[in-house]
């Protein structure tokens, strides 16, 4: 999963792959087929794992704000860290986004994921009056899932960890 995190599909050669896993080229082919499967696997590794764990944030024990505004903080956390590799999701997307099939598919269904339970936790905010009631949730989750998907631009384009806990700040001061 590192390795296609890191570098994508088209940038990790198998022998790279191959190391990470510690196995040799048949065992590879004979475990997961091909290239394109391993890149499923890793996939679906990355979404129960981390992905998860940013999905759980959104389901702590606090408010619904308060929760939002806690995963926007370890986004910006994980982000700003200098071994960052991004977001599997949003590489793959920008690897494959254009094709209609396997994990383009799945990435984007990852992405609406994140953007309907934001969508959800917003409105209970706004409903509870954490929120402003000016705020329309699917437009600012939306807007979250977007500024999330530029910290990770950003992030693997070496911006720096003062730049991204700026937009960080930023997005949580439009979060009243």
């Amino acid at each position: 999963m590192s390795v296609f995190w890191r570098k994508g599909f088209d940038g990790a050669s198998c022998e790279e792959l191959q190391d990470a896993m510690g196995i040799n080229s048949g065992s590879m082919y004979a475990a997961f087929g091909d290239k394109g499967s391993l890149y499923d696997r890793a996939f679906d590794l990355y979404c129960d794992t981390v992905f998860t764990r940013g999905m759980k944030i959104l389901d702590g024990p606090g408010t619904p704000l308060e929760n939002v505004r806690a995963l926007i903080l370890c986004m910006g956390e994980h982000m700003s860290s200098s071994d960052c590799k991004g977001c599997f999701v949003s590489n793959t997307l920008i690897e494959f986004g254009g094709e209609n099939k396997g994990v383009a598919v799945l990435a984007r269904r990852v992405l609406k994921r994140l953007q309907d339970a934001l969508e959800r936790k917003l409105v209970a905010a706004r409903d509870s009056g954490e929120l402003s009631a000016s705020v329309e949730p699917a437009e600012m989750a939306a807007f979250l899932v977007n500024m999330a998907q530029g910290l990770n631009v950003m992030a693997r384009a070496g911006v720096g960890e003062e730049t991204i806990q700026g937009v960080v700040r930023t997005t949580l001061t439009m979060l009243r």
